[in-house]
């Protein structure tokens, strides 16, 4: 079994009590009579960038089909990638009429880590002296937006689309070295997994007003399926706030998760991958 650390389930459980909540505040907000402006919410073209600072929490199991012998992986214990990392993300929507439109995302994570005169056992990998990790996984979605609900003060609207999960790990290790039980000669061990998987997207988008120049929304997408080697389960989340800055500028904030479950099946060997993130948010944007 892989043991993940709980040093991120307080906060994951917040997160989760904030998206039940959230439109019942947004809503009571909203009843107060103050004025409201329709076009915070309602714009054809949207396009952002901003910046995260995010948590991540990353395991990895390696098993060997012919041996049954498994490697296990803590990303940020056993090779120091920064548990705490900035990453940037990309965002925008097109609405095409009342009811239709399209919205996409796109987060990119550069992590490297490295762990010198090191003495470990990672299953059926043993190494005494340096290993190093990077991950420079990337996760982008496009999806169709249908509004279920639309008013003065909400808008509803669900998902479907594609999610792109583009995973890529690599993992070297230099120095006295035994793999299954027998020394590995050349002294060096390197081990990658790059794995590009598009998977169905189904999910809920909530915006609503409560003041002349801010908005309020969550969103929740859960990502299923497998895809040639792929198997995967991704629970996406985001609770943000936005303030019209001026007529076609917003400044966005919140807070984001992810959890993912991945394995990938190839022939000689299986990956068992729980990649997990949450933090905080802060850009802006361009609406017209």
């Amino acid at each position: 079994m892989i043991e993940f650390r709980p040093s991120g389930v307080n906060t994951r459980l917040a997160l989760w009590g904030l998206l039940l909540t959230a439109p019942v505040v947004v809503f009571a907000d909203a009843s107060d009579g103050s004025a409201t402006s329709r076009h915070v919410l309602d714009r054809k073209y949207v396009i952002g960038i901003a910046g995260g600072l995010e948590r991540f929490d990353t395991n990895v199991k390696l098993t060997d089909r012919e041996t049954g012998n498994s490697t296990f992986i803590d990303a940020e214990g056993n090779f120091g990638l920064p548990e705490i990392k900035t990453v940037p993300i990309v965002y925008g929507a097109v609405r095409v009429n009342d009811r239709h439109g399209f919205g996409f995302y796109a987060f990119k994570v550069n992590r490297n880590g490295s762990n010198f005169n090191i003495d470990e056992d990672f299953g059926d990998l043993t190494v005494v002296g340096n290993v190093s990790m990077t991950d420079k996984t990337a996760f982008s979605y496009l999806a169709y937006q249908y509004r279920l609900f639309d008013d003065e003060r909400v808008i509803i609207s669900a998902l479907l689309g594609l999610y792109v999960l583009d995973l890529s790990f690599e993992l070297n290790a230099s120095g006295q070295i035994t793999l299954d039980g027998e020394p590995v000669l050349s002294g060096e061990y390197t081990e990658s997994i790059d794995q590009l998987a598009p998977l169905p997207l189904i999910g809920l988008d909530f915006w609503a007003t409560a003041k002349e120049k801010w908005a309020f929304g969550t969103k929740v997408a859960m990502i299923t399926g497998s895809y040639d080697d792929v198997s995967a389960l991704v629970i996406d989340a985001v609770i943000r706030t936005r303030y019209q800055v001026t007529e076609h500028v917003a400044l966005i904030a919140g807070v984001n998760y992810l959890s993912a479950d991945v394995e990938i099946a190839r022939s000689r060997s299986i990956s068992d991958i729980r990649y997990g993130y949450d933090g905080v948010f802060l850009g802006f944007d361009f609406n017209f």
